[in-house]
């Protein structure tokens, strides 16, 4: 057979030396020292939001370096990665254009991420230099973009608190003379517990960079029940020898109240009442009616009915 014959046995052993000399070829590989690439990702930090950077900042740095074949496959699969150094630029000041990140400095960053064998023989750029102006800054309100309501069966107990409620934001004078607010990114949130807050982002404009990036929201929500008052509705401006009749006079008005404010609202809270110089302007005899005064907390209400007759008359023989 062929597995026993001369041949085999010749194959066979030609096949052990080629496997041998392989082992051999690549210990003396992973054993041997030469010089390489590797690339290093550049990430920057604490950028003052005041400035504005002139041109773009590199985002690699290419290291020339040497060590053994070991540690090459090491950086080509391990590090490739998780192999990136951070730029602090807390330093830049506010009174200069110019920031100079030095060769001292990024051998610094950079040696702390290398095999203590690997010897660094250059890398490129040995330096970093940033041009950069300083911005105006302009204070604007934040406001809420999106839906945020409470759950069925509940109302807000107050409003919705934002904090901060205003931030700090830089810009050319351009970009900041047609800013009036900052936005919170879209929301669409439905309250079920009584103690609510989450963290918003906000809706930054092209070429605007606030102090903050984010806002803290929250609110309180309670049970609420209806109330109804019996309100008088009156007229202002009544010339004295004009006298008004309403159909019906008096109107219900139907709150919805958090359970904690349930018993502070009164009658007199309320208000309804029209005008005069409206109603002797109309073609007909029917007016809609809406509250004129009604505590801040109240948001929500229905007047019953909501539109009446009316009919003015003349006092005496004027």
């Amino acid at each position: 057979m062929f597995f026993h014959s001369k041949e085999w046995k010749n194959a066979l052993l030609f096949f052990s030396f080629v496997v041998l000399a392989s082992v051999f070829w690549a210990l003396q590989y992973y054993r041997q020292k030469f010089e390489f690439e590797v690339p290093v990702r550049v990430f920057y930090e604490h950028v003052p939001p005041e400035i504005a950077i002139s041109d773009s900042l590199p985002k690699e740095i290419k290291l020339q370096v040497q060590d053994t074949g070991s540690a090459y496959l090491s950086y080509m699969i391990k590090k490739k990665r998780s192999l990136f150094v951070t730029v602090d630029l807390e330093a830049i000041s506010l009174y200069n254009t110019y920031y100079l990140v030095d060769r001292p400095v990024l051998y610094s960053l950079i040696g702390k991420k290398l095999f203590a064998s690997t010897q660094l023989t250059a890398f490129s750029p040995d330096k970093i230099e940033i041009n950069y102006s300083p911005l105006v800054q302009k204070e604007v309100p934040v406001t809420i973009q999106g839906t945020i309501a409470p759950a069925s069966g509940y109302l807000f107990s107050d409003s919705i608190r934002i904090e901060p409620d205003q931030v700090v934001v830089y810009g050319s004078q351009s970009a900041l003379d047609t800013l009036r607010e900052i936005r919170t990114m879209p929301l669409d949130y439905r309250i079920t517990n009584t103690g609510w807050s989450v963290s918003a982002d906000l809706q930054v404009p092209e070429g605007i960079h606030p102090a903050v990036g984010r806002v803290k929201l929250s609110a309180s929500i309670e049970e609420y029940t209806e109330k109804i008052f019996e309100i008088p509705v009156r007229c202002n401006n009544l010339p004295s020898n004009r006298k008004i009749h309403f159909f019906p006079s008096f109107v219900e008005v139907a709150v919805k109240v958090g359970l904690s404010k349930y018993a502070q609202l009164s009658k007199s809270d309320f208000e309804i009442a029209v005008d005069y110089n409206k109603l002797r302007m109309k073609n007909s005899t029917n007016c809609s009616l809406t509250l004129t005064h009604k505590p801040l907390e109240v948001e929500s209400y229905r007047i019953i009915p909501n539109v009446i007759e009316f009919l003015i008359e003349q006092k005496g023989n004027e």
